[in-house]
């Protein structure tokens, strides 16, 4: 018999052994038949030579009811069931036939049984009602013939293979499913957390009516709105900035198939909320429903971050400009101011004089035009020193008072003392005039303007706190007024140089620029509340001071010098390439009796220094100079044969001013004045640093 042989368990319980036997010699024969045993096989079965895989029977007998379904009980704890049992109808003493299967297929229900009986003990109707309609059971009529007995067992035994391994291959496929179906769990459980967990707003919406299926928790933190409010709705119905004709071409893009990538939207669920979004979809099918994914990225700080360095960039341009005219333009307004002033001096009345004023006027403004361009693109040579705003705000007062006007009313308010800051004060102070000034020009029918400060803490994440800012105490200036208010269309763009609401000739476009840059120049920054109708308030965040009054080698500017001294210097060497401004020095100088020499730079000045026999005292040099010896070189170079030489430095504008640690000479830095300067200025200049020990 091949090695490859079925082998099947079969089971007889019958009370007469000789029955057993039977069954055996049928079923078991000896090793010798098993040919013709496979031979008929085939013929029962229709096949032409014995089957591929022989078929071999192991049996068992029992002669009670009880003692078969301990074998069968034994066969599956085993895991080596029996495929088929005959059983007898009548056993006595013990259970008959019925009673018998009954308990069998209790025990193992996928038992193929064969009710083996010589009498009609039980009707068929019978046998169902006692046993219920089962696959598993057939009779056979005694006295049995060996053939039947063969097709039966062969039948049934495959029968029981077949159900065998269809139980085994729903089982297969029933664990293939769990693990299925698990998977696809995992897979949706682990969508959801990815998409709850998104740092992005994620949304689903169908397509044919749209409607927002699903939402995650980045949606709610960035559009401000809770799940239950979203899902059902259209995203036009969220708040203004969906604009319903734009969301809809983009639902109609998606229908056809067509993706959304980086589409921007203002999103202003209300007033004061405005969040600029960048909108990517994609379209899909959920469960049959035509649906779209929406990706929306909250970009405000990076458009933000490019709308600043747009500015700086437009700030960085005009300033290149400024810087590069701002020298020579200076010594124009330096030679008209200065002539100007002279004259007015030996008229003091007159209509020479009436025609001379608006001269010096508009020299003084052109002045102040020069300056803002340099103070926005952050080229101002600055003074920054320890600053008491409580004072600065009260002295300027009086001021503000005057250029608000009657029709105003005007209230300061500032505590007792704040904690210093690190400020220039003529800028702080042009800082707080340009604000106040467009206050007054928003209210031409009389209204409030308010000027205020206060000390605060502005912690991690604080809403005042600006992007890139760092946590810390601050100082924030406040100037509101009960104007007519900014528009939201303006307001983006009121801190750009040369942008201007007003009427021709009333503004330069310059004043809210300059007040930008002089606070960022300040290491602070400016914030904007205003509601159209109502006011503006513009909140100035000066951090406090941690920095000593005054750093080593700053520069000192003298815009303005105190009471002069008396005594005058002895001997002036005048240092300065510009015939005009030279000349000009010089008739200041020789009409109050002020000895002087004059060079034309600073190569000449050290050969008249070195070959004059009357000593200087005091060297005044302008510092930007041809033939290779600057201003500040020129100091150095003196200022190393005598430490307790005295020097002004003048300039229309010099990079060279920007570094402190270029003014360190010997015996300490020099003054600095500006152009353009009027005569008294220098003069008063001249005797103070006359008056001042050099250190």
């Amino acid at each position: 018999m091949s090695s490859h042989a079925s082998r099947f368990r079969i089971l007889v319980i019958d009370d007469t052994p000789a029955i057993h036997e039977d069954f055996r010699k049928i079923l078991t024969p000896g090793t010798n038949s098993a040919p013709q045993l496979e031979t008929l096989a085939a013929t029962i079965f229709g096949q032409s030579s014995p089957a591929a895989a022989p078929v071999c029977f192991e049996m068992d007998t029992a002669v009670q009811g009880q003692t078969g379904l301990a074998l069968v009980q034994d066969a599956v704890g085993e895991g080596r069931p029996y495929a088929l049992a005959f059983v007898d109808m009548r056993m006595p003493p013990g259970w008959d036939g019925l009673e018998t299967i009954r308990h069998l297929w209790a025990a193992d229900p996928n038992l193929q049984v064969v009710i083996c009986t010589a009498y009609s003990d039980h009707s068929w109707s019978t046998i169902t009602e006692r046993l219920g309609h089962s696959d598993n059971l057939l009779i056979l009529k005694k006295p049995f013939d060996h053939v039947e007995v063969l097709q039966l067992t062969h039948a049934l035994t495959r029968k029981w293979r077949l159900a065998r391994d269809v139980e085994a291959n729903v089982a297969q496929l029933d664990e293939l499913l769990r693990h299925r179906t698990e998977a696809l769990r995992g897979a949706e459980e682990g969508f959801t957390a990815a998409f709850d967990a998104s740092p992005h707003a994620q949304a689903i919406v169908t397509l044919d009516q749209p409607e927002v299926l699903a939402v995650n928790n980045a949606f709610e933190r960035i559009m401000g709105l809770p799940r239950s409010a979203v899902l059902g709705l259209t995203p036009e119905n969220f708040g203004r900035g969906f604009d319903p004709g734009r969301w809809h071409a983009l639902l109609g893009r998606l229908g056809s198939g067509m993706p959304v990538d980086d589409h921007a939207c203002l999103y202003q669920p209300d007033a004061k909320t405005r969040r600029e979004l960048r909108c990517s979809a994609r379209p899909l099918t959920i469960r049959g429903r035509r649906c779209s994914i929406w990706v929306l990225r909250d970009v405000t700080e990076q458009v933000e971050t490019e709308r600043q360095l747009r500015q700086a960039q437009k700030m960085e341009a005009i300033g290149q400009l400024a810087a590069g005219v701002a020298h020579d333009f200076n010594n124009l307004l330096t030679i008209i101011q200065g002539y100007t002033s002279e004259v007015l001096a030996l008229h003091p009345a007159g209509e020479t004089r009436q025609m001379l004023e608006p001269v010096q006027a508009a020299a003084i403004r052109a002045a102040n035009l020069t300056r803002q361009l340099l103070i926005f693109s952050r080229k101002e040579v600055v003074q920054p020193q320890e600053l008491d705003l409580v004072g600065v705000l009260g002295e300027l007062r009086p001021l503000l008072r005057r250029l608000i006007g009657p029709h105003i009313v005007f209230k300061c308010t500032l505590p007792a003392r704040l904690a210093p800051v690190m400020a220039d004060p003529a800028n702080v102070e042009q800082v707080i005039v340009n604000l106040v000034v467009n206050a007054r020009d928003a209210m031409p029918q009389g209204g409030r303007i308010e000027v205020s400060a206060r000390a605060l803490h502005l912690a991690p994440g604080s809403a005042q706190l600006q992007s890139g800012s760092a946590a810390g105490d601050y100082i924030e200036i406040a100037v509101s007024d009960t104007g007519t208010g900014i528009s939201p269309e303006v307001l983006p763009r009121i801190f750009e140089p040369f942008f201007t609401t007003k009427e021709a000739g009333k503004g330069t476009g310059l004043g809210l620029s300059t007040v930008y840059s002089i606070v960022r120049q300040q290491g602070g920054w400016i914030r904007v509340d205003s509601t159209v109708g109502q006011g503006t308030t513009f909140f100035i965040y000066q951090p406090v001071a941690v920095a000593p009054a005054v750093p080593e080698g700053s520069v000192e500017t003298v815009p303005g010098c105190t009471a002069p001294a008396t005594e005058g210097p002895r001997h002036v060497l005048v240092v300065e390439d510009d015939p005009a401004v030279k000349s000009l020095l010089s008739g200041i100088l020789r009409r109050r009796g002020i000895p002087h020499t004059l060079a034309d730079d600073g190569v000449i000045a050290l050969q008249i220094w070195r070959s004059t026999l009357l000593p200087f005292d005091l060297v005044v040099s302008d510092i930007l100079m041809p033939n290779g010896v600057n201003g500040i070189e020129l100091a150095r170079k003196l200022r190393e044969q005598n430490p307790q030489l005295s020097i002004i430095l003048t300039s229309g504008f010099s990079e060279l001013l920007a570094d402190p640690a270029n003014l360190n000479l010997p015996g300490g830095p020099p003054k600095v004045l500006l152009k353009p300067f009027a005569p008294e200025e220098l003069v008063s200049a001249m005797l103070e640093a006359c008056a001042t020990p050099v250190a």
